[in-house]
């Protein structure tokens, strides 16, 4: 087991004692087995002037409960949004000014508590997968968790006058567990250097990051390979830039960010994260890359509040 140790040696001896055994059972080819200790604590984060709020704008159809949010790869001009728990297994589509375009339907899917989406590479070369995670667990009770895999499709035909509703029938489905007992979590996010899928779970006091090497298998129940605790608390979204350059994560009053110096996980553990810009949302689980990795998208609920549904548009100054 391979150990990066923090400033605080008590602090890095009480963790070592306490991290979960580490899984090598049904990864797939990995095995790589390190767990990371954070070189910085919470509070060493900063807030940087990297980027502005460009532009806010009414989504056209509300959503209570919006939860995840990616800009397209294929369509450069849409985002992707979904809701959470109990709500249709859609993917809703909107142009960048916040106009809603259509449904994306996933046929023969629960959404039983879809929490994140990503978007990126997959098994075909030169095409962009979008992939939606069921891994939320408020009480912590699931027996397994899964990931909707499918191909981001060419939106390009549709008028932008009528809404479109597209059904998708062919759905990859990776079902996953962590290897120390349920947990709940709000982050997935897909790095586009190996394709593997990073999660960060949510209520932990030093969220949990989870590791699903690439290549995914839909047979059977994946073990998450866990990495290593993140001084940070209560993380709803993330996001890794299409270049794999770039990382975000929100927690409900902040927007963390990195950028990526040999690998994800190990720039997640050794580079402290600065601040960036951030309207604060009353329930702001959404954060999202622009296709072109200049800028991010934020978006909030609005079931438990009067307020009009906005996308925030920010880049880089």
């Amino acid at each position: 087991m391979k150990v990066f140790v923090t400033k605080n040696v008590i602090l890095s001896a009480i963790l070592i004692f306490i991290l979960p055994a580490c899984e090598k059972e049904n990864i797939g080819n990995n095995r790589d087995c390190n767990i990371y200790l954070a070189t910085y604590s919470r509070h060493d984060s900063r807030t940087s002037n990297t980027f502005f709020l460009f532009n806010e704008s009414i989504l056209t159809q509300p959503l209570p409960e919006a939860s995840g949010i990616v800009s397209g790869r294929k369509n450069p001009g849409m985002v992707y949004i979904h809701e959470d728990s109990g709500n249709r297994p859609v993917v809703y589509v909107y142009d960048t000014l916040g106009n809603y375009r259509g449904d994306i339907i996933l046929m023969d899917i629960q959404n039983r508590d879809w929490e994140d989406i990503a978007i990126g590479p997959g098994p075909e070369e030169g095409q962009s997968y979008i992939y939606v995670g069921d891994i939320g667990d408020n009480k912590s009770v699931r027996d397994h968790l899964k990931i909707h895999r499918f191909p981001e499709p060419d939106l390009s035909s549709f008028s932008s006058e009528t809404a479109f509703s597209l059904d998708i029938e062919d759905v990859f489905t990776l079902s996953y567990r962590y290897a120390e007992g349920a947990s709940d979590a709000e982050t997935l996010m897909v790095d586009p250097a190996t394709k593997n899928l990073v999660v960060v779970t949510k209520r932990d006091v030093g969220v949990h990051v989870y590791l699903l090497p690439y290549p995914h298998s839909n047979n059977g129940i994946a073990k998450a390979v866990f990495k290593g605790h993140l001084p940070l608390r209560t993380i709803v979204g993330g996001d890794i830039s299409p270049d794999g350059s770039q990382i975000l994560l929100k927690d409900y009053g902040a927007i963390y960010h990195w950028m990526v110096q040999d690998d994800v996980i190990s720039t997640l553990f050794n580079q402290t994260p600065v601040k960036v810009a951030y309207v604060p949302e009353v329930q702001g689980e959404a954060v999202g890359w622009t296709h072109d990795g200049k800028g991010y998208f934020t978006t909030t609920e609005t079931e438990k509040h009067e307020a009009d549904p906005v996308l925030y548009h920010y880049r880089r100054k």
